[in-house]
This record gives C-alpha cells, structure tokens and sequence, in this order.
C-alpha cells in the first residue's frame, strides 16, 4: 500500500518518535511509506511579495533532507508546502497535526483515504476555533489515548466508529532498557526539561526544592533541548540536547522519574523510564493507557507541587516502596512493543481502506 504521511517538521519529539516508528514498522511490513515534509505551512495561493517567496524558496533548496537523530527507513520526501500538487499520489494519506489535517481536508483523490492521527488536543499549538474545527473533519480519525478518543466523541460529536483508538505506543527496548538497575542512597531525581507553562517544569522544581529541604543530600538531574529559561537549583545536573543513546543512561541513572506535565496526548518520557527500570511519579494526564497507579507508579493531580512532593518523600522514605514500584513499572512497560503497536495501526489503515 502507498501511504502519504503529512508531517510538520522532523526534529527531535516524542511525537515524530512515534511517527517515525509507525512509518518504519509499516516500511518493514511491506509498506510504501512517504512522509512528506514542507518546509513552509503556509498554502496562501496566489500572488505574493517578493521577498516572501524568495524566503520561501530558500527555505525549501536548503532544508535538511535527512533525519539525525532517527533512523528513519521511511522516504522523506520535502517540499514548499502541503498544497495538493506537492502532495504524491496514495491509497492512503495522513494527518498528523492540525495544520496538516487542513491541508489534507483540501487534497482530492490522488492522496487516497484520508485519515488524521491525533496524538494530542493541541489548542496550545495554534487558535482555538481553527485547531477544533480539524476535529470535525470529515475524516477517520486514530487517537494515541482513551482521553482523547472521549474527548472527539463527546465535545466535538464523532462518531464512536469512526473515532478508532487508544493507538497506544510502543518502547524501543533496543533503545531504552537497564538490566543492571542499582538501587542508590540517596536517590537520584529525575525529570525533563521544557520551558512551556503546561509541562509543569516549574511544579517539579518547586517539588524537588521541598524535598531536599528535608533530604539535602538528594539530586536532580535534568535534560532538555533548550537552555534553562527559569530559575533552577545551582547543583542540577543539566544535559542539553543530548545524543538519543544517552537518553538511556539519564533513565537509568535515576532512581525517581518525575513527569509533571500538565496537559499530553500519550506522553512517551514516562514509559521509557518504566522501561530503565525508575520508579515513576506522573500527573494524571496521559498516562492512563500504560499506568497502574500505586502499582506500576505513583500518579498525583497536575498543578500540585505539594502532590509531587509527598510522593516523591514517599519513595524516598520508603525503599522498598520505590524499588518494587520500579520492578513493577519494568515489568508491565514490556508489554508495550513496537511490533504490537504497529500491527494494531496497520490493521487500523487497511481497515479505513477497506471502507
């Protein structure tokens, strides 16, 4: 089956993680898959200045070409933008960003069925009205999250058949693992860093100052893609921009994984650090697909340093707590395999296909 995949960039996220994934696993199925890439989301036809469109084209004859830090087996194919002549022919095409659910709502019958995957109810992303009205597209639409799936059936009235999911991704085991776990005194936190309001950053940090109030000796370490834009403890142990392979040894390193986020579609971070065996303190949001809470995690409401901080106490206070929470997360996150989430998503496509 050819399948278009309309994406709106290609650097380094969870959600082009598991795009990459998803088109790699159908690649290795037997697949034609293109991901399409443009270089510039605006689809304004006509006339324009000058200047714009010299921008524009430059911006399209030196784009990168090639994914360093994935190895994508997919073709990437780049171009101008996503109006439907740059868009290859397809038995199937899909969406997997609001922009790129408009664009796709324009193209005919040379993309093939259109499909719009949804890992997210991304209204922080773009105006409202307009990020909302892609989730009353006359489209099927595949969710990452059971959330998202209530939240497109019952607020944006889809209907439950043609809503299919939760697409519940996988963990590249090869990529993220620890079979030596030791089990250190004092522990060491982690948690990423992302300088939006809604990550929660700022209620982790918070959490973590209180805690080693009362255990001094406790240390935090962090990485990101940014430098550091709000007040931080001196000491953390900070990582920009690291290398993908070192993302497992961060994990590993750590005995705490804390996610504070206070809005995600599936969130990846989590489920990699259940996999290098950390003990996992995690909002609420997102993590319902994956996570036992008190079993597999301790899940705490988001926006609420003071939850955080009594559960990250409560492991720290309790070792034995901490260290079986980490063998159970490890042992139920080995469930979660890339082959069984694209075998489920292939199944989805033909599916939508077969319509």
């Amino acid at each position: 089956m050819r399948i278009n995949v309309l994406v709106p960039g290609i650097a380094v996220s969870g959600g082009m993680r598991v795009i990459f994934e998803y088109a790699n696993g159908l690649v290795s199925r037997g697949h034609r898959v293109t991901l399409v890439c443009p270089t510039s989301l605006d689809r304004t036809e006509g006339r324009e200045p000058f200047k714009k469109r010299l921008g524009r084209w430059g911006r399209y004859l030196f784009a990168d070409r090639r994914v360093g830090w994935f190895d994508l087996r997919a073709k990437l194919h780049v171009v101008p933008d996503l109006r439907p002549r740059h868009i290859p022919p397809a038995d199937l095409t899909i969406a997997t960003w609001w922009r790129t659910a408009e664009a796709l709502a324009e193209c005919g019958p040379q993309a093939g069925t259109p499909l719009y995957f949804v890992q997210g109810y991304e209204i922080w992303a773009g105006p409202r009205e307009r990020v909302e009205s892609t989730y009353r597209l006359p489209m099927r639409k595949l969710v990452v999250a059971s959330w998202l799936r209530r939240l497109l059936i019952e607020r944006f009235g889809q209907e439950p058949g043609e809503v299919r999911g939760p697409m519940i991704s996988g963990v590249n085991f090869s990529l993220f693992y620890n079979d030596r776990k030791v089990f250190r005194d004092p522990p060491t936190i982690g948690m990423i860093y992302r300088p939006v309001t809604w990550r929660g950053t700022q209620d982790g940090l918070q959490a973590f100052e209180r805690v080693r109030a009362k255990h001094p000796k406790v240390r935090l370490l962090m990485f990101g893609h940014e430098w550091p834009t709000i007040e931080a403890p001196e000491d953390v142990e900070y990582h920009r921009d690291p290398p993908q392979p070192r993302l497992r040894e961060f994990y590993s390193s750590c005995e705490i994984w804390v996610n504070p986020s206070w809005h995600e579609g599936l969130p990846l971070p989590p489920m990699e650090a259940m996999a290098c065996q950390s003990a996992l303190v995690t909002t609420d949001v997102g993590v319902e697909d994956y996570v036992i809470p008190g079993v597999t995690a301790l899940v705490v409401p988001p926006r609420d340093p003071d939850a955080l901080e009594q559960a990250i106490l409560r492991l720290i206070e309790d070792p034995a707590l901490l260290q079986s929470l980490a063998r159970a997360g490890y042992e139920h996150i080995k469930a979660f395999t890339w082959d069984k989430a694209v075998q489920h998503f292939e199944a989805e496509l033909l599916d939508a296909v077969g319509r």
